[in-house]
């Protein structure tokens, strides 16, 4: 199989092997990553064993970072343990980064705990790649994630509310619930975009009473009355309908409530007395 590299001059065409080759031997950092992008899109996994060997050993970070990335692309599991070497100790962000993101590709349960470690990296972009590699990785991260949501720094407790939401694994509901209550005000919005998600009516009384707090965030409380909207409980109603009612005018929680309350109303209409359009009387005009 041989590949093309650009170039200002021609197009090269480049063999497996001369970019194998390339890729050990070349004294050039733009060569050598050049090539370890390029065995990752070519897709042949005989070139594993050499880009986990560029990944542990190479001086370049940006030649790390393309054999992080080729190898993820790659799918083969011997790389795990390897990328997983890099996301804890390696000190460019970058190839963190890439490591993170290939981890989510890969998958299984081994990858789970380092990178809800990696939610509490010092640089936040590897925090963020960490969290939506969980959320690829789905169903056998919801555990860890779980207990993170009582880690002692506020970014953790952010990406792993979130991580939770996008999983959708409704046995998270009890502690996405106690989420409402933590102090600091972001933890509490992602929790109430989160239970929404989770589709779980036992949210809704505590999704009300958020709504319903005055003393709450103006953000948390129009959070929680788009959440009621996505659940379309009966329950929430009443409340909404106060809410809405005893405004002033409709700022931006109010105009939420009443979009829920509308949801509700359409997605209840047979169900709630007077809801239903009226037939007419025979001979009525």
């Amino acid at each position: 199989m041989t590949i093309s590299v650009n170039s200002k001059k021609k197009q090269v065409k480049k063999t497996f092997e001369e970019l194998l080759m390339d890729l050990q031997t070349s004294n050039s950092e733009k060569v050598r990553y050049n090539a370890a992008r390029m065995l990752g899109e070519m897709g042949d996994n005989k070139a594993v064993d050499p880009l986990i060997d560029v990944l542990r050993y190479d001086k370049n970070g940006s030649v790390r970072l393309y054999a992080a990335r080729a190898l993820g692309e790659l799918g083969d599991s011997d790389a795990t343990v390897h990328l997983i070497d890099s996301l804890r100790n390696d000190r460019n962000v970058d190839v963190r980064v890439r490591a993170a993101r290939a981890l989510g590709r890969l998958g299984g349960e081994i990858v789970v705990e380092p990178l809800v470690e990696a939610l509490n990296d010092e640089n936040p972009q590897v925090c963020i790649t960490a969290t939506d590699a969980l959320i690829e990785i789905g169903d056998v991260a919801t555990d860890a994630l779980m207990e993170s949501l009582d880690h002692e720094k506020v970014n953790v407790r952010c990406d792993a509310t979130r991580a939770l939401g996008e999983i959708g694994n409704k046995k998270a509901v009890d502690k996405l619930i106690h989420m409402l209550f933590d102090e600091w005000v972001n933890v509490r919005i992602y929790a109430v975009t989160s239970l929404g998600k989770l589709s779980d009516v036992k949210a809704v009384p505590a999704l009300i009473d958020v709504m319903k707090n005055r003393k709450e965030n103006e953000l948390v409380r129009a959070g929680a009355a788009a959440a009621l909207g996505v659940l379309r409980d009966q329950r929430a109603l009443l409340p909404l309908r106060e809410l809405i009612m005893e405004a002033e005018e409709l700022g931006e929680l109010e105009d939420t409530a009443l979009k829920s309350f509308k949801k509700i109303m359409a997605a209840n209409w047979q169900s709630i007395p007077g809801a239903a359009p009226q037939k007419k009387p025979v001979g009525a005009l």
